[in-house]
């Protein structure tokens, strides 16, 4: 475990991976979509390396180099598709929610930034949280400010009036480390989601935790 850092001020966290571990539903319905169009699905597991960076370009990649004719038709399909299925598995992860009360007590601001549709990304907050959980809740809207574009970093900081750096924003893929980066926020990655510690130091993240315990503290939260 790192030496702690100062408590930031605000935590924005990424949803999918982070949070709610929601891999098997969006493997399931891309898969769904895939096999109407008479393509090959993928096994669950491969959609780690998938998912992270919104629905056009996880259609891509599942659509693979062989029919790109087929990628907006598949995008097409997965929306619908999978906005009547997100929590048929999906859950936060062991830990996640005394985590994030952990964090509440200790008075820092909480917004979650997700590059999963605006509208289902509230839905899934309000799933699993009170509405006064998070200070803020962000979805994908504009393919230009889609993660790691650091528009809405700098927009939840100025509405919660909180400089960039001293926000951290916490995910579980490069795309996210990504995003602290040019926002100017500590970036900190999760090795519990869906990709690996390695995945994670190698695109540059300076803090890496394994476990929600140990975020907390690293942020100075524990008890």
């Amino acid at each position: 475990m790192p030496p702690a850092v100062k408590p930031p001020a605000l935590c924005i966290f990424d949803l999918d991976g982070t949070l709610v571990d929601s891999l098997r539903d969006i493997a399931e319905a891309l898969n769904e979509c895939l096999e109407l169009l008479g393509l090959a699905t993928h096994p669950i597991d491969r959609y780690r390396y998938m998912v992270g960076e919104g629905v056009p370009k996880l259609c891509e990649r599942a659509v693979g180099a062989t029919h790109p004719y087929l990628v907006n038709r598949l995008i097409e399909l997965a929306r619908p598709r999978y906005r009547v299925r997100p929590l048929r598995h999906s859950r936060p992860y062991p830990g996640v929610v005394a985590m994030i009360e952990r964090l509440r007590q200790a008075s820092i601001k909480l917004a979650v930034l997700s590059n999963k549709p605006h509208d289902m990304t509230v839905s899934m907050v309000r799933a699993f949280w009170s509405d006064h959980t998070f200070d803020y809740v962000q979805g994908y809207v504009e393919e230009q400010h889609r993660k790691p574009d650091p528009h809405y970093v700098l927009h939840i900081c100025r509405e919660l009036g909180v400089r960039p750096s001293e926000a951290c924003v916490i995910g579980d893929t490069p795309t996210d480390v990504e995003t602290a980066r040019r926002s100017g926020a500590i970036g900190i990655g999760v090795a519990w989601g869906f990709r690996s510690r390695a995945d994670l130091t190698s695109a540059g993240s300076a803090h890496v935790v394994g476990a929600p315990a140990e975020l907390v503290a690293l942020l100075g939260c524990g008890a």
